[in-house]
C-alpha cells in the first residue's frame, strides 16, 4: 500500500528493519585486512520505499545529536544511495535509524550504518548485488566519512564471523566462522576518538622487519581462526606499528591491556582507532565479567568513566 507524505512524496506503508553490529577492525597485525563481527551492540535501520531521493526522517540513541541527518553526509545514507545507484533502482528510500553503538568507540558506529544502510536497501533491491559489491557499496560511505577507504569494519558486519581483506583492487574477502569459545570483553573508557584523526598519526613508512613481524603473526592468526587455538590467536594479536602510533591517543591503554592480561585473557589490545579495549578470551574457562568490572574500575579511580560489557562474535547484519 502506497500513501503520499513528506510534501507528496508517494511511500510505501512496508517497513524493513535491519540490525547492523559493532565490529573490530585491525586485530593487532591485521591494520585495514582484519574485522570480526560482534554479537552487540548493534545499530538498527528501518527503511522503506519513496519515490525518489533519500530522506533520513529519524536518528536516535547514542550520539543521535552529532549525526546529520543530511543524507549525503550520513553514512547510512551515502552507503544506501551507492546501492541504489549500482543496481538503478528506480526508487529512494525513507530512514529510520536508531544508534546502538556510540559514534568514535573503536567498534565500527559508522561502519555499523554504512553496512546496515548498504544491507536494508540492497533487501528493497532483491538483492541483486553480490556480497563484494554490497561490501564496497558500504566501504564507499566510510571513506567518505573517515577520509580513507577501508573495509575491515563494514566486511565483517555484512558477511560475519571474521573476515579478511585479500585485495581491495580488485576487492576481494573472506569469512572465517571464529572458534566457539572466543568470547569478547569490550571496555569504552569515556574518551572520543575519531578514524580520521587516528588514522593522521600513523606512520606512512614501516622498516622490513615490522613488515616480516606483521605477516608472521598475520598468517598465525588466521590459522588459529580457523583452528580454533585461542592460545597461538593471543600470541599472534601483535602489532609493531599501528596501536605504539596511537597510544598516547588513548589514556592508560597499557594499564588496562595489563589487567586484562593478569586475569586471564588470551590477549588484550586496542580496538580499531579506540578508544575500545579489546580482550579476547576462552569462553570455556572464564565468563570475562571480571576483566570487564575491573578495566572499568581502573578507569574510573583516574577519573574517567567507562562502560564495560562481555559479548561474543557475531553473524553480522539481518533483518528482523
Amino acid at each position: 500500500m502506497i500513501q503520499s507524505d513528506y510534501n507528496g512524496v508517494h511511500m510505501s506503508e512496508e517497513w524493513i528493519k535491519i540490525i547492523a553490529p559493532a565490529t573490530i577492525s585491525n586485530l593487532g597485525p591485521g591494520f585495514d585486512v582484519f574485522g570480526m563481527a560482534l554479537q552487540k551492540p548493534f545499530d538498527t535501520i528501518m527503511v522503506r520505499k519513496i519515490d525518489q531521493g533519500i530522506i533520513i526522517s529519524s536518528i536516535e540513541g547514542q550520539g543521535a545529536d552529532g549525526i546529520p541527518r543530511e543524507a549525503d553526509l550520513n553514512s547510512a545514507g551515502i552507503a544506501a544511495a551507492e546501492v541504489l545507484r549500482r543496481c538503478d533502482a528506480e526508487f529512494g528510500l525513507e530512514m529510520k535509524i536508531v544508534k546502538g553503538i556510540r559514534p568514535c568507540s573503536g567498534i565500527g558506529s559508522s561502519g555499523a550504518s554504512a553496512a546496515g544502510g548498504a544491507f536494508a536497501a540492497h533487501v528493497l533491491c532483491d538483492q541483486v548485488l553480490s556480497t563484494m559489491e554490497l561490501v564496497m557499496c558500504a566501504a564507499h560511505a566510510e571513506e567518505v566519512t573517515s577520509g580513507g577507504l577501508h573495509a575491515d569494519n563494514v566486511a565483517p558486519c555484512i558477511m560475519g564471523g571474521f573476515t579478511a581483506i585479500r585485495s581491495y583492487q580488485p576487492f576481494e574477502a573472506i569469512s572465517i566462522q571464529p572458534p566457539r569459545n572466543l568470547g569478547v570483553v569490550v571496555a569504552m573508557p569515556d574518551v572520543m576518538v575519531s578514524t580520521m584523526e587516528s588514522r593522521k598519526v600513523l606512520p606512512h613508512e614501516v622498516k622490513v622487519s615490522d613488515l616480516v613481524f606483521h605477516v608472521g603473526n598475520a598468517s598465525c592468526f588466521v590459522h588459529a581462526m580457523q583452528t580454533g587455538d585461542l592460545d597461538l590467536l593471543g600470541r599472534s594479536v601483535r602489532d609493531a606499528v599501528f596501536e605504539p602510533a596511537r597510544v598516547n591517543l588513548i589514556p592508560y591503554l597499557k594499564q588496562a591491556e595489563d589487567i586484562a592480561m593478569s586475569l586471564g585473557a588470551k590477549a588484550s589490545f586496542l580496538g580499531g582507532s579506540g578508544p575500545c579495549v579489546i580482550s579476547f578470551i576462552d569462553t570455556d574457562m572464564m565468563d570475562g565479567q571480571n576483566i570487564a568490572d575491573s578495566i572499568r574500575d581502573m578507569y574510573h579511580e583516574n577519573g574517567i568513566g567507562c562502560e564495560s560489557w562481555v559479548t561474543s562474535w557475531g553473524l553480522g547484519c539481518k533483518r528482523v
